[in-house]
């Protein structure tokens, strides 16, 4: 058998050589970082709804925010159809998103309501009257239609007065996202709780004005021909 030339195995290490080159350029090439999503802040509002609260520095005693369990996931999901979820490639809630969503809707709250004090927890202090909670259980975003299904449940309760009464009433909402990514996802997020918040402010004012005020203290007895 003939020994191969020296020209032949010269083009066979360089050959070689470059094929080791290419594996390992590919081998080392950096991935692609993650995208880092937060919900954008809630839009400033011009005026907010009456609802002054039934004495001066009231307090509001509000429930953290509910959301379907199967959307409490650092990844981004989307509804594909009516049983499937799917996740936006390399993308992540720069937080958990239940706390996002729940402070951003009581920062909207606070806006709306700027006379009441708004509590989140240990409210028994403050001796609140009244009381708001919010469940969200359908909260859809579909990314073939760009938009955004959602079903919630707002509970206000009057706390301060006897007997207490509670109002209860279901809202849906359908919102239109601009594009074709997890950005626009989350804005139509934010566009949802500002208009929860507005409609939860609305239902707390339509509540305490059906509550009567509060009974004022006695007047301090007077003592024989004082």
């Amino acid at each position: 058998m003939s020994t191969p030339s020296f020209p032949r195995r010269a083009a066979a290490l360089t050959l070689a050589a470059t094929a080791a080159a290419v594996l390992t350029g590919c081998a080392s090439a950096p991935e692609r970082a993650p995208t880092l999503l937060t919900l954008p802040g809630a839009p400033a509002i011009a005026t907010a709804p009456a609802a002054a609260p039934p004495v001066e520095g009231a307090t509001l005693a509000v429930a953290r925010l509910q959301i379907p369990e199967y959307l409490v996931s650092r990844r981004v999901r989307y509804r594909t159809d009516g049983s499937t979820l799917a996740e936006w490639p390399d993308t992540f809630w720069a937080e958990r998103i239940e706390v996002g969503l729940a402070r951003e809707f009581t920062s909207g709250l606070r806006a709306r309501l700027p006379d009441w004090r708004i509590c989140e927890a240990q409210c028994s202090e403050w001796s609140p009257v009244a009381g708001l909670r919010v469940v969200i259980d359908r909260m859809d975003y579909s990314r073939a239609q760009r938009q955004l299904k959602a079903s919630a449940r707002l509970v206000v309760a009057s706390m301060g007065a006897a007997p207490r009464t509670a109002t209860s009433q279901r809202l849906d909402y359908e919102l239109a996202a601009g594009a074709d990514t997890p950005q626009a996802q989350a804005q139509a997020y934010a566009a949802l709780l500002d208009r929860l918040a507005t409609d939860a402010a609305a239902a707390v004012a339509r509540a305490m004005a059906l509550t009567p005020p509060p009974a004022a203290p006695p007047s301090p007895a007077r003592a024989p021909g004082g």
